[in-house]
C-alpha cells in the first residue's frame, strides 16, 4: 500500500518540490490518496508540510484555509486573490477567516468573490449564477451583523438575483428595513419579472399582492401548468374578479384531463377548479353561458358516479 514512500514525496513535504502528483495530471484515486496525507500531516501537527503538500498538488482551498487557521491572514487573503475563483471555495475561505476572529477581512473577501465573473457562461438561464447563492446569503448575514450595511444590501439582491427564492426575498425585506426595502424590492422585483424560470415566481408576486403581474405570468392554455398547484389555484381566486376570460381559461384546462381521464381521487380538484370558472362566468355576466356548459359536462360524464354530484352541486355557483 502506497504510503509515504513515493519518489519526491519528501521532497514535496520539505517544500523542494514544484508539483505533486510528479506525473501531472492527477486522477480521483491519487486526490483520495492526497486527501488522506494531508489528514494524517494535520493530524501529526505537521503545518509547513500539509502547505507544502497542498499546494504542490493544487489544493489550493485547503492551502488557503490552514493559512487563514494559522493565523496567516495576509497570506491567506493574498493566496485567494491569486489561486481560488469558486465560490464555494471563497466561501469557506471566508468562513475560516471570520472563525479566526477577523469578520472584516472574511467580509472582503467574501465581497471580492462575489465580484468575480462567472466560470461557466453555458449553462441554461435558470441555474445561471446558482454557484454564488451560498456566497451571497452569507455575506448577506454575517454583513448584517457587522453593520455593513451597503454590502449586506449588495449581497441581499445578488442572492435573490442568482437564487429567486421566496427566502431571498423575505431575508431582503427583513434585513433592508422600512426605508430601504422600497428600492430593494423594486429592483428584486423587476429581477424577477425578467427571469426566463422562477420556480417560486407567483408565490412571489402572490405575496406582493401583484396580482395582475403574476396573471401575466401564466398562459392558460399552457400545458406545462398543473391542475394539482395550489399556488396556480390561489392565484386564480384572486385573480377572476378582474381577469374573468383568463380565469375561466384556465380553470377548464386545469378541470378537463381531471374529468376526461377519470381521475376519479382528483375530482374535487376539478370541482375546484369548476367553481372558479362559474365564479368568473358570473363577474363577467355570463352566467347563462356557464349554466349551458356545465349541463354540457354532467351530460358528458353522467356516468361516473363520483363526479356528477360534484357538477351538480355546481348549478348554483354562478348565481
Amino acid at each position: 500500500m502506497r504510503g509515504w514512500d513515493d519518489p519526491g514525496l519528501e521532497d514535496v513535504l520539505a517544500g523542494w518540490g514544484q508539483g505533486w502528483p510528479p506525473a501531472g495530471q492527477s486522477d480521483p484515486q491519487e486526490d483520495d490518496l492526497t486527501q488522506a496525507r494531508l489528514a494524517a500531516l494535520e493530524a501529526m501537527g505537521r503545518i509547513e508540510a500539509y502547505l507544502h503538500l497542498s499546494r504542490a498538488a493544487q489544493f489550493y482551498c485547503q492551502h488557503a484555509v490552514k493559512l487563514a487557521q494559522t493565523g496567516r491572514m495576509d497570506e491567506a487573503v493574498a493566496f485567494a486573490h491569486a489561486r481560488l475563483s469558486a465560490p464555494d471555495d471563497i466561501l469557506r475561505l471566508a468562513q475560516a477567516i471570520a472563525a479566526a476572529g477577523q469578520l472584516d477581512a472574511a467580509l472582503d473577501l467574501a465581497a471580492w468573490g462575489m465580484s468575480l465573473p462567472e466560470g461557466d457562461e453555458t449553462r441554461d438561464d435558470w441555474r445561471y449564477g446558482a454557484g454564488k447563492t451560498p456566497l451571497a446569503r452569507w455575506l448577506r448575514e454575517r454583513a448584517h451583523e457587522a453593520g455593513r450595511r451597503d454590502m449586506m444590501i449588495m449581497a441581499a439582491r445578488a442572492a435573490f438575483e442568482e437564487s429567486l427564492a421566496r427566502e431571498d426575498f423575505r431575508a431582503a425585506s427583513r434585513l433592508a428595513g422600512p426605508k430601504g426595502w422600497p428600492a430593494l424590492r423594486e429592483t428584486l422585483l423587476a429581477a424577477l419579472l425578467a427571469a426566463a424560470h422562477a420556480f417560486e415566481r407567483i408565490e412571489i408576486l402572490l405575496d406582493e399582492n401583484l396580482i395582475d403581474e403574476a396573471v401575466a405570468c401564466v398562459d392558460p392554455h399552457d400545458a406545462r401548468f398543473s391542475p394539482y398547484d395550489n399556488t396556480l389555484e390561489r392565484l386564480a381566486e384572486q385573480a377572476y374578479a378582474d381577469h374573468s376570460d383568463w380565469a375561466i381559461a384556465l380553470a377548464f384546462r386545469m378541470a378537463d384531463p381531471i374529468m376526461n381521464e377519470g381521475r376519479s381521487s382528483h375530482y374535487e380538484t376539478a370541482a375546484r377548479w369548476l367553481a372558479i370558472a362559474a365564479h368568473a362566468h358570473a363577474v363577467g355576466k355570463r352566467s347563462e353561458e356557464w349554466s349551458e356548459r356545465l349541463e354540457e359536462l354532467i351530460e358528458t360524464h353522467r356516468r361516473k358516479h363520483k363526479l356528477r354530484p360534484l357538477l351538480e352541486a355546481l348549478r348554483s355557483a354562478a348565481d
